[in-house]
């Protein structure tokens, strides 16, 4: 198989796009996940210690 220099996925670089895309596909997931668990309105008064 011969790879041309124009073809965008062979060689390191379509090895760097491939990566790319399943770590942004990944970071999307995990924040559309996160957003799901983080509770609306406000936050829940812990009971700890106040900082001012």
């Amino acid at each position: 198989m011969t790879a041309s220099p124009s073809d965008p996925g062979t060689g390191a670089v379509g090895g760097f796009t491939d990566a790319f895309t399943v770590c942004a596909v990944a970071a999307a997931t995990s924040a559309a996940v996160a957003l799901g668990l983080v509770p609306r309105g406000k936050p829940q008064m812990t009971g700890g210690p106040h900082v001012h």
